[in-house]
Formats: structure tokens, C-alpha cells, sequence
């Protein structure tokens, strides 16, 4: 019989914060400060790689994408 390794998230919510205290790591929430102005940049860094494809060929990768981040 095998056991199942034991994660982080298996532990009490105390003893989690004081593991991740010792370690030097901390949780917190994802940051929700991403605007309007992030998306544009990243939307632009995106583009500015696959700029040698043609239009067909970037929408083809834009929708292959689209598909492995919705997967």
C-alpha cells in the first residue's frame, strides 16, 4: 500500500501559515490590479514576436492559442 505525499494543503490553516512563515513564503491573493493598460502591452509583446507570420498564419496561432489556454 502506497501512501499519498503529503502537500501543503493538506495541513491546518495554522500550521500552513507557519510552514510558509519558515520558508519565507507568504499567500496572497492574485493580483487584481491588471488594466486596461497591462492587457494593451501584453497584447502588443504578443503580436511583436509572431510579426514575421502573415495575417492567416498569426490568426492561426492566435486561435491555437486561445484553444491550449481554455484546455
Amino acid at each position: 500500500m502506497s501512501k499519498k505525499p503529503l502537500t501543503i494543503n493538506d495541513l491546518e490553516p495554522e500550521v500552513r501559515k507557519k510552514v510558509l512563515a519558515a520558508a519565507g513564503k507568504t499567500r496572497r491573493s492574485p493580483n487584481k490590479t491588471f488594466t486596461v493598460e497591462h492587457e494593451r502591452r501584453y497584447a502588443l509583446r504578443v503580436l511583436a514576436e509572431i510579426s514575421d507570420l502573415s495575417q492567416s498564419e498569426r490568426a492561426r496561432v492566435l486561435a491555437r492559442a486561445t484553444k491550449v489556454n481554455n484546455v
